[in-house]
């Protein structure tokens, strides 16, 4: 099982907080809430294998994070 974690960011190219989303040591999405709706920009150059279950579930956790601030 990989790790992950949720961390709340401020990046120069958003205005607002962002929510990203790490595995292990690799920063493998963002999450911004610029406009009405909540993007997610992903930064994976190689194939990696993530279990479904938990990353839905670390996604909506960071979703539900970014919609507190």
């Amino acid at each position: 099982m990989k790790k992950f974690n949720i961390e709340i960011a401020s990046v120069p190219d958003k205005d607002n907080l962002v929510a990203e989303i790490w595995c292990e040591n690799i920063l493998i999405a963002e999450l911004s809430h610029e406009a009405e709706e909540i993007d997610i920009e992903f930064y994976i150059n190689d194939t990696i294998k993530f279990n479904l279950k938990e990353l839905i579930e670390i996604f909506e956790e960071a979703r539900k994070k970014l919609l507190q601030l």
